[in-house]
Order: C-alpha cells, then structure tokens, then sequence
C-alpha cells in the first residue's frame, strides 16, 4: 500500500509483518505530522458502515486519554470498506520483539518498565477502564527505555464490547488471568497479565507452557505459577515475591490495585538510589520499606515484616573483605546470567524444537519466533520459516487427537481436522476431495498457510500413482490435451490429472501459471461432471 492515499493520509510503509493485523507509517498530510494506521478486523455479521459508527463513537472518548506511557489515538476512518485507527507513531521496537533478540532483561530494565506499565494501568483504571489484552505485542519500548502501550480499545468495567467475541488465540491467552476464561475481564485482570510480562522480562519464558487452549486455562486456575527463582539466580527476592502475588490464581491475593505495584517498584527504585551493597541485600540487611511514604501499601504487596535475624556486628560474613568477594561473584554471575542468546542461537535452538517430536517444543517454538519474523530484523524470514513449521506440526497433531473446536481454531484448521478423520477412517477418496478443496481456497502466503501445505501433502500422498512430467512445457500440454475431455471416462481421468497439476504446481512462483491453468480447466471438469447429460 505505500504511497496510497487514505483519507486525509498517504501511506509511507508497512511496519513489521504481521499478517493479522496490518499497521503502516504514514503521513497526515494538513497536520504535517507521521502517524501510525492500525487495520482492524470486526465481526463479519457487522457492517463495515456499522462498524466505523461505532469506532468513531469509541474514538472520542479514547482521544481524551492522555499519559506518557500510552500511545495516543488521533481518530478513525474507513478505506475500501476497512476501518483504521489513526495513533501517535512511536520510534522504538515492541517489548515481544526486544525479548525474541535478547532473551530477558536485566532485574533494573525490569523494574523501571513495570513500573511505568503499572502506572499507565493505574490512570485507565481510575477512568473505569482496562486493556484486557496486554501482551509484549502491545508495548513499545523507545531508545531511552520509555514505554508506550498501544492496542487500547473502549474496555469498560463490567460492560461487553460492541465488537467482543468468544474466539480467542493462543499469544493472547498466555497473558490472560484464570478468570477471564470464564467471567471476562477487570482490573486485576490487567494486574495478571503486567505479572506474566514481567515474569517473561526476567525469565525469558512464560510462566505455563503453551497447551491447547483448555489445558491452558485449567493450568492457570489450578496450578501456582512457578517462581521466577527456579530459573534465575539473581533475581532479587523482593522482585519475586512481587511477580509471585501477581500471578495469584485467586484474584483476591494479588496486589488490589495496579498502583500498589507502581509503588512498591517506586521504593525499589529509591533504594536503588541508595546504592546499597548487594551482598548486603543477599545476607538479608535488604529491606525494601526503609525509605517512601506510602509504606502500608508496599508492605502488603512486598510481604515484609517477618522477624529477621541479623547476623552479629563482629560476624566475618560482615567484614570489608568478605562483602568487596561476595560483590565481586555477584556482579560477575549477573552479567554471565544476564547475557542473552543471539538471534543466530536462538534461531538455531528453535530449528532443534521444530525438528523434535515434542508437542510443547513447537508450541514454544512458533510462541518464541512469531515477535521475530513480525521484525525488521535480517532474521525474519528464517523465524517465518520456522514459525510455519512449527504450526503444521501442530496442525496435524491436532487432527491426530481429533481436536475440533469451532471457539479455539480458525475454519481451515476444523476443515483440515475433518479431512483427516476421514483419511483414518480409510475414506480416501472423500479425503482426497477435501484436501483438494483446502488447497483451492487457502492463502499459500496467507495466515493459514500451514493448513494449505500440509493439505497439499496428504493430498499428494494419497495420489502417489498418478506421475506427472517435470516440464513445464509438457505440464502445460497435458492441461490442453485434457480441455477436449468429453465422456464421463475421460472426466473422471482428467479430474484426477489436473488436480494433481493444480496441487504440485500452487506455493511455487515459478509454476504460478501453470497452477492457475490448471485450476481454471479443473473447474470447467468439475462443472461439465456434475451437469446433466442434456447441459453437457
């Protein structure tokens, strides 16, 4: 779309890679300024008419939002029956794609982006308003570590969205709170999902593994999450015990507000100031509420006031020497623990999870290389790769275990499913038919991608017996020479043909011509069959 004309906008490029939901830089051209333009989707029994009513009627109470950590909405439009949102245009990278190139963050980094994200919840909660979606996706990081979220839409306390639906997916699931799988979303639904972010930023890992989506949401209302300590050593342990309320299970123990997180990261942050001995901290001398006001609120959420014991006042462990040591082994761990993986490493672990027979691997895999390949990075098209990959083994593993839920999949996905149920069933001909039709009408370079070329495999598996030529020249014969096809026999014989042309040639630039030849003559067949002997 670049240098199209949008309404009162000219777009200059696409930003990132993601298929799902389109997002350009672009030029308001009478305000001289450089915007963001965000395509949305909406319900298909909306009206796109309907729909842009009712984002302008959304749009003029999001335009009175104003905080530095929110990305500010300029208006809302329509083209060609697609309606946008117009957003201040932020330089930086998302937080998902900062954590695929680096791994996690350092305890610092973390604390000061929770806080300002924390604190952008806190004034939406104040207005009875929640995000309900945040997600590293959602949050931009500018060069000098400023946060900015994006992806806000009009979620009111206890109120359903004009636009709301039951379809879920899976990258937004695994920030979601237990109880909005059941009663929707609140304000400590956003505390929940500022703990999984935070937990990721630490870890480099989420804190349940990606399942389906039911197993998902049993996990996340009846198991505790992990602590972020069972897989990093320097995490300080107020910063744990932080994070570990937050992803409470029950609602009623996590932080009541998101301002109490903003404080408690408010103290941490002085103390910070204070330039207090590490080793210190790790002897147990660390308390967090020696300095700042509000020290009632911080205390609940830091679980401080248990009897400690220092250790004596002539103890070696408190001598010059023994804490310059322990400094130095806690300095040196935490740059050797903070050390991210490159993207060649990270690319080369996720290639290891795809080409493994582990359901869970793939799922990490497809998680971990989806901010990437929505990246500017030279790596994206390897992430892409892999990505697909990853997806399509999922996709078959599913159909395996007869998974078909019109909520958690796409209509490929559930078509796909069926087709395979009755390749096991040792119904071939009926599966072959349905594998034709999904290689007919899904995207090779679409979302579903992996639905098209897995269908075309089974499809070319279940046609082993019919050789086809490797020429071109020969391939385009074949499809003339089966134009003259008259009887049932003949019919029969080139339907068979030119679908197995069709389908060798679909996904290959280079035989793009040949598959719409023989796309285009496997639809007169198909025709000229099913019509009566009187229209043939």
């Amino acid at each position: 779309m670049e240098n199209t004309q949008v309404g009162p906008f000219l777009i200059v490029r696409q930003l990132g890679n993601n298929r799902r939901q389109k997002v350009y830089h672009a030029k308001q051209i009478v305000q001289d300024r450089d915007v963001s333009l965000k395509f949305i989707k909406f319900p298909k029994k909306i009206t796109w008419q309907t729909a842009l009513k009712k984002i302008q009627v959304e749009v003029k109470e999001l335009q009175k939002l104003r905080h530095e950590n929110l990305v500010r909405i300029y208006g809302a439009g329509a083209h060609e029956e697609k309606i946008f949102f117009a957003s201040e245009l932020v330089s930086g990278e998302s937080l998902s794609a900062l954590l695929a190139r680096r791994g996690k963050l350092t305890p610092d980094l973390v604390v000061e982006y929770g806080r300002q994200i924390s604190e952008m919840l806190s004034y939406l909660h104040e207005k009875n308003l929640i995000h309900s979606t945040l997600a590293p996706t959602k949050i931009l990081v500018t060069p000098d570590h400023k946060i900015k979220v994006t992806g806000l839409r009009l979620n009111q306390v206890g109120r359903r969205r004009w636009d709301a639906t039951k379809q879920r997916k899976m990258d937004t699931a695994a920030y979601q709170a237990p109880e909005q799988f059941i009663d929707g979303a609140t304000r400590k639904s956003d505390v929940y999902a500022l703990g999984v972010i935070l937990f990721e930023m630490l870890t480099g890992k989420l804190p349940y593994e990606l399942d389906t989506m039911g197993r998902l949401a049993q996990k996340k209302q009846t198991q505790p999450a992990p602590s972020v300590t069972d897989h990093i050593m320097n995490c300080p342990i107020w910063l744990d015990q932080i994070v570990t309320r937050m992803l409470a299970p029950d609602h009623k123990q996590r932080p009541h507000t998101a301002r109490e997180v903003a404080l408690a990261f408010e103290e941490i942050k002085k103390i910070d100031a204070t330039k207090k001995s590490a080793a210190s901290q790790i002897l147990g001398n660390f308390n967090p509420l020696s300095k700042g006001t509000d020290k009632t609120t911080a205390q609940r959420l830091l679980n401080k006031g248990q009897n400690e014991s220092p250790l004596s006042d002539g103890s070696f462990f408190q001598s010059v020497p023994f804490l310059m040591i322990a400094l130095a082994v806690v300095a040196a761990l935490a740059i050797w623990l903070a050390m991210p993986p490159s993207t060649e490493e990270l690319i080369k672990k996720t290639r290891q999870q795809v080409e493994s027979s582990s359901p869970d691997q793939w799922r990490t895999a497809s998680f971990e290389m989806k901010p990437l390949m929505q990246s500017e990075s030279p790596f994206a098209g390897d992430a892409e790769e892999l990505y697909y990959q990853a997806r399509q083994k999922m996709l078959v593993d599913m159909a395996k275990r007869g998974v078909n839920n019109s909520i958690l999949q796409s209509e490929e996905t559930q078509r796909f499913t069926a087709a395979y149920q009755l390749e096991i069933s040792g119904e071939e001909d009926q599966c072959r038919a349905r594998y034709l039709q999904l290689t007919q009408t899904v995207d090779p370079k679409g979302d579903q991608r992996h639905v098209f070329f897995e269908a075309r495999k089974r499809f070319n598996q279940l046609s082993a017996q019919i050789r086809l030529p490797d020429s071109k020249g020969e391939l385009i014969r074949m499809i003339a020479n089966f134009a003259r096809a008259q009887s049932p026999k003949e019919l029969d014989i080139a339907e068979k043909y030119l679908a197995k042309i069709f389908v060798k040639c679909s996904g290959a630039e280079s035989l793009n011509d040949v598959a719409v030849s023989a796309k285009r003559q496997l639809e007169f067949v198909q025709r000229r069959k099913n019509a009566s002997p009187k229209d043939v």
